[in-house]
């Protein structure tokens, strides 16, 4: 079900894109000069032996690739913000899985001060299917307090980080598919926009919370669909362009 769904994400984006890349870069002419670009290599072969010659290809070689970068740099760009950040998304819901049962995990709390002595009576409180197994470890240098914890079932609740000057929730999952994971809970606002699964923490000395939630390899299979999308979308956008362009 997961790669099904990711399937056809995958697919309607390589369609997306495909039809920015035609409408706004400008293929057919990508592809004469992507010939022009061919020919000029081939020149480098029939005249070996004619130094200038081959220097002319040179030079006509080199302008085509800069004529064929500006012409696909336009697309590129308008494409790069919005899947850059549809990826991120993505890999919440497909790049990682819930934790597995009775296998350790680990729940990180960077702060955004100095750690102090009171840190060391830090506690994390979980639901009863989350065992948390060790006291605070504190990471001075880096400014950091871990939790070892083990899942004993299947839950999708929180767990709350009691500091000497505030409280702290963050969302948890284990033992079951398809979630939307959270990986991180964060403070800044610029890091919510990039991960907005879950709201943002409120103000005080906590900068974010994070579950090392089991990654796994969904790129590769995004990369193939999105591409055989793209492949499959040609021949619509011929119609659709005969017809309306």
């Amino acid at each position: 079900m997961r790669l099904a769904s990711l399937a056809l994400v995958a697919a309607l984006c390589g369609a997306a894109t495909m039809a920015v890349y035609r409408r706004a870069g400008g293929l057919d002419s990508a592809s004469r000069t992507l010939k022009r670009l061919v020919a000029h290599l081939v020149e480098f072969r029939l005249f070996a032996s004619e130094p200038v010659l081959i220097w002319r290809a040179q030079l006509a070689s080199i302008r085509e690739s800069a004529r064929l970068f500006l012409i696909m740099a336009k697309p590129a760009l308008l494409m790069a913000l919005p899947m850059a950040w549809l990826l991120v998304q993505l890999d919440s819901t497909y790049g990682h899985a819930p934790l597995p049962l009775n296998q350790p995990a680990i729940v990180t709390v960077h702060l955004a001060r100095a750690l102090d002595a009171a840190d060391a009576a830090s506690a994390l409180v979980a639901p009863p299917e989350i065992a948390v197994e060790t006291p605070p470890v504190r990471a001075t240098s880096q400014r950091e307090i871990y939790w070892r914890v083990r899942p004993l079932g299947a839950v999708r609740s929180v767990v709350t980080l009691k500091l000497h000057d505030g409280e702290f929730t963050k969302s948890i999952d284990a033992g079951r598919g398809g979630a939307w994971l959270s990986r991180c809970r964060m403070r800044s606002m610029l890091a919510f926009l990039v991960h907005p699964q879950e709201r943002r923490l409120p103000p005080g000395d906590v900068d974010w919370i994070e579950v090392t939630y089991p990654a796994g390899p969904w790129l590769a299979w995004f990369l193939a669909f999105s591409t055989l999308g793209a492949v499959l979308a040609i021949p619509l956008w011929n119609r659709l362009e005969r017809r309306f362009w």
